[in-house]
């Protein structure tokens, strides 16, 4: 699978989160919770360091429950403050917020025995494109929220946005750009959503998808396409019964372009199966 990618853009990327975390106490990362690792950019932890990263997992509601958890400790476990949310719901708002909080703890201590001002937290929101980074930031600052100009001790021209009289969320694009290391990785990234499509064959990319929801969960394909004994099909099988399900006029020889975009739309909305499609046990 072959991948369209812009390396200016991934320096320049670089680049402004570099001049940007100076300004922030705290690194807020957005991940798709249907795929925790492979959303991530594994530069940024060097690239913040030594500030603490907050990971949000957005888009729970699309994946099943005990995974995620199984995902949540395991993050945790490497230090990364994992919080799951809904960003177009607002749920898990008040979770970012309050481990924001948590984690400046220590930092205002150091202000107090500095004896300087103890200030809101200041905190910066980064992710790769399409994970819900946008909606994440109009969840946390709400309707009536302000920016709040440029702080004491900060660089001129940076814009600050208040939240909730409790902390200041540095306003900037923060986009970050997927470093695709494995193929895998590149269908799970094109599968969510993350990378534009003409940088992927929609066939190719539906037939991973159906290939994983057939291995992690088999039934929910008959449930959602009344296909019997699907584990004794290969994906062209699935594909050909999804096509007759819909009633689209296609078959192997001309192709499953319309059934492999059915798929993908699908898939993206949670309406096939609720899996995580980044594998626990192999941590891939």
């Amino acid at each position: 699978m072959a991948y369209n990618w812009f390396p200016g853009h991934m320096v320049r990327a670089r680049r402004e989160i570099s001049e940007n975390v100076k300004l922030v106490d705290i690194v807020v990362e957005v991940a798709d919770a249907r795929a925790p690792q492979s959303t991530r950019n594994l530069e940024l932890e060097d690239l913040v360091a030594p500030k603490p990263i907050i990971l949000v997992l957005n888009k729970k509601d699309l994946v099943n429950p005990t995974e995620l958890d199984v995902w949540t400790k395991r993050l945790a476990a490497e230090g990364l403050n994992p919080v799951s949310m809904v960003a177009t719901s607002g749920e898990g708002k008040n979770s970012v917020i309050q481990t924001v909080e948590k984690l400046f703890k220590p930092i205002a201590q150091d202000m107090k025995n500095r004896q300087r001002r103890v200030r809101p937290p200041r905190i910066m929101v980064v992710g790769i494109p399409n994970v819900g980074k946008s909606t994440i930031i109009n969840s946390l600052t709400g309707r009536k929220t302000a920016r709040t100009g440029p702080q004491p001790g900060v660089t001129r021209g940076k814009q600050w946005i208040r939240i909730e009289g409790r902390l200041d969320l540095l306003d900037t694009p923060g986009l970050m750009w997927p470093k695709v290391s494995v193929p895998e990785q590149g269908l799970k990234l094109a599968a969510l959503g993350v990378l534009g499509p003409k940088a992927y064959s929609e066939e190719e990319v539906a037939r991973y998808v159906l290939r994983m929801v057939r291995e992690i969960d088999p039934q929910a394909l008959e449930s959602r396409f009344g296909i019997k004994d699907v584990q004794r099909l290969d994906e062209n099988q699935i594909l050909e019964s999804i096509a007759g399900f819909r009633g689209f006029s296609e078959n192997e020889g001309t192709g499953f372009q319309k059934t492999a975009h059915f798929v993908l739309g699908e898939f993206r909305r949670g309406r096939i199966a609720k899996i995580i499609l980044d594998r626990h046990e192999a941590g891939t």
